[in-house]
């Protein structure tokens, strides 16, 4: 009787032990993580979200991204400025070479009077700057404006020039610079030498 007694005392704490709902990997799965297996847009704390807004952009997975204020969540889920966005390109400063192929700018051997020609994407006339007698030039007006659309798809077209009374010197040639999303962002862009010019600086920004 003793020894029955004994075995289903054993029996009870065995079953006990192994009883199938006490599992404590049962109750509490490991938690689901946010990834490129689950997501087709971006995650933002673990949890995925569409990824096709400004303030949380991206795709397949990857952390999301909040877009600038002069960015959108484009349609490749990615930040960048707007298409139709139009943006102010304007030539801020340069910096000309002493001499004119080893003769002086002007007669009176002064510094240039330079200016910018300029023409932006889908514009049907050019642009200007102002003259500024100097090697360093610097300008606060004068510019054009494209959306960034056409920005990126077409060239910038340039001439530096240095005005003179009977014909104008030419201190480069027309020059054509592509725009990237990252000059946008950074909203400046600084242009390697030419001719007579060491560089110029770009200011780009986008309008109201």
């Amino acid at each position: 009787m003793k020894i029955h007694r004994m075995l289903a005392v054993v029996a009870g704490l065995f079953l006990a032990g192994c009883g199938g709902g006490d599992d404590p990997g049962e109750d509490n799965p490991p938690p689901v993580t946010c990834s490129a297996a689950n997501c087709t847009g971006c995650c933002f704390n673990n949890t995925c979200q569409t990824g096709n807004t400004a303030s949380a952009c991206g795709k397949a997975g990857a952390t999301c991204k909040a877009c600038n204020a002069a960015q959108v969540c484009k349609t490749e889920q990615a930040c960048g400025a707007d298409p139709a966005g139009v943006w102010f390109v304007q030539p801020t400063s340069a910096q000309i070479t002493a001499s004119n192929n080893g003769t002086a700018w002007d007669a009176d051997g002064s510094a240039p009077d330079v200016f910018v020609e300029m023409q932006c994407p889908g514009a049907t006339v050019a642009s200007v700057t102002p003259e500024v007698e100097s090697y360093t030039p610097a300008w606060t007006s004068g510019g054009c404006t494209a959306t960034a659309a056409r920005l990126l798809a077409e060239p910038w077209a340039f001439r530096v020039w240095d005005s003179d009374v009977s014909a104008n010197d030419t201190i480069t040639g027309v020059l054509l610079y592509q725009f990237r999303e990252e000059d946008f962002t950074a909203g400046r862009v600084t242009l390697q030498p030419s001719g007579g010019m060491t560089s110029i600086t770009l200011s780009v920004r986008k309008q109201p």
